[in-house]
């Protein structure tokens, strides 16, 4: 089998990571603690919001990794415009999301470890994100890594305001 690109190795390495971390932080919540709102009068982001959110950037980096093309979330109900809802109906049920998120991460990994150097270089196919992230690589470090990591922090933030003990890394 042939290696993925450094830059796609270098990726992998923390999406691997952040994957399995994600799914630690949401192992032990019960149904009502994903759209729980801990700090009074502060809407954080929750996890129904978080899983819903990174479940629709997922498949726009395993599009990138692939040189394929996807529909732009510019609108997307959970995209970047986007308001956090503390009403679960407004979201798919935990396990729901997070069995979406497994599938969907396994999917990107497989993905980047199979993409080339030349669909890493090529130009970002939104054109909107393309001044800060000119190529394909660009943008799957952003999405893959600063992206995902940070909402994973707030998901752990949000588990010590509502009294939940801490998640190994």
């Amino acid at each position: 089998m042939a290696h993925p690109p450094a830059l796609a190795a270098a990726i992998l390495i923390t999406w691997k990571r952040n994957g399995a971390y994600a799914l630690r932080l949401v192992g032990d919540l019960a149904a009502e603690q994903w759209t729980a709102q801990p700090v009074p009068g502060r809407t954080l982001n929750h996890p129904a919001w978080v899983f819903s959110h990174l479940n629709i950037y997922t498949p726009i980096a395993a599009a990138l990794a692939r040189g394929r093309p996807f529909a732009d979330p510019v609108d997307h109900p959970f995209g970047q415009k986007s308001e956090v809802s503390p009403d679960p109906r407004v979201y798919e049920p935990g396990p729901e999301l997070a069995a979406a998120h497994r599938r969907l991460h396994d999917d990107a990994e497989a993905a980047l470890a199979t993409t080339t150097d030349a669909i890493l270089s090529a130009p970002n196919p939104v054109e909107r994100w393309r001044t800060m992230h000119p190529t394909v690589g660009d943008m799957l470090v952003t999405l893959m890594v600063k992206h995902e990591s940070g909402h994973l922090g707030q998901i752990s933030a949000w588990r010590r305001a509502l009294g939940l003990p801490r998640v190994a890394m």
